[in-house]
């Protein structure tokens, strides 16, 4: 593979990835409301898969470039130069395809540090809050932390570790069962490792713009929350559970985008899907998403022949 092409692929790749994201902002609303039936843990799997389709897809196409450059017969210009952009990096190339080469390059770095800058803020965020709570808190267990306060507070923080944190308002508050029924709750979150799913959203999402940003983020909260409600429903009656919800409704806590607490996402859609769940078979579901993802890969398979040669040709044209 020569410089040229290399230039080529990264431009079809960050093309189709500027493409998807314009996208995926657009059309958010609309996807997170055709996968709502889909049951709760399945259906966090799909949004995170939302989030990493453009990433997904620009790589496929900037890979296609290199390795199947002539996927379809579609004669789209008339001489094939893949070794224009050859000499781009060399002396002299800050003009025509040169510099349009290197901005694609700084391009994806400028999108790398972000992705990078991302992640070690969200890293910091949740530390930061972390030793704040370690510092008023207790070790009841390797896993729980019970705060002194009057304040009812139930919590799961970390990303590597992940620890719960309550305070002995929370029994005062929900009483024992109720108790019980929350920290049941968050653990469920820890073995689950929502947490860590909660930080990968945070790093694809980091390159989209913020209402795509929060349209997922809500919606993998909400299947989190109710996929953790189920998973305490083995063991608690659900009308117990939707009355100590509905109990810690008015409870707030400040905490970042990587923490858990009980009282997240729409009480309302949470009680309902205990008491009158109506989700449709996961057979279903995955035989839709499945179908819609090999749609997309086939038609990106379709797109490599044209956009690589469109692109060939822009930087031709550059080039004079």
């Amino acid at each position: 593979m020569t410089g040229g092409e290399a230039i080529i692929a990264l431009s079809a790749g960050l093309g189709i990835f500027a493409v998807l994201t314009a996208g995926l902002t657009f059309a958010a609303p609309g996807l997170i409301r055709a996968i709502r039936r889909v049951q709760p843990a399945l259906r966090a799997s799909f949004v995170l898969t939302l989030a990493a389709a453009p990433y997904v897809l620009g790589a496929f196409v900037a890979l296609g470039v290199v390795f199947f450059p002539h996927a379809v017969a579609l004669e789209l210009t008339p001489v094939h130069r893949h070794d224009s952009l050859s000499g781009w990096a060399g002396h002299g190339a800050l003009t025509g395809p040169g510099i349009s080469a290197w901005t694609m390059v700084l391009i994806a770095v400028l999108l790398l540090l972000r992705i990078g800058q991302a992640s070690i803020a969200a890293i910091v965020e949740t530390q930061r809050l972390k030793r704040t709570l370690e510092r008023v808190s207790i070790r009841r267990d390797n896993v729980v932390r019970r705060i002194a306060s009057d304040q009812p507070l139930a919590l799961a923080v970390g990303v590597l570790r992940p620890a719960i944190y309550l305070s002995d308002a929370v029994a005062d508050r929900a009483g024992a069962e109720g108790s019980a029924i929350i920290e049941a709750h968050e653990r469920a979150h820890l073995a689950r490792g929502d947490l860590a799913a909660r930080f990968v959203l945070e790093v694809l999402c980091s390159l989209f713009p913020d209402t795509a940003k929060v349209h997922l983020r809500q919606a993998l909260v909400l299947a989190q929350e109710q996929a953790c409600d189920r998973a305490v429903a083995l063991h608690h009656d659900p009308i117990r559970i939707a009355e100590t919800l509905v109990r810690m409704e008015r409870v707030h806590a400040n905490a970042c985008a990587l923490s858990a607490q009980f009282q997240d996402a729409d009480i309302t859609l949470r009680v309902r899907a205990l008491l009158e769940p109506d989700f449709e078979a996961p057979a279903r579901s995955i035989a839709r998403a499945s179908a819609s993802g090999g749609v997309l890969l086939f038609a990106a398979f379709l797109a490599l022949e044209p956009l690589h040669h469109k692109i060939e040709s822009l930087f031709l044209t550059l080039g004079g």
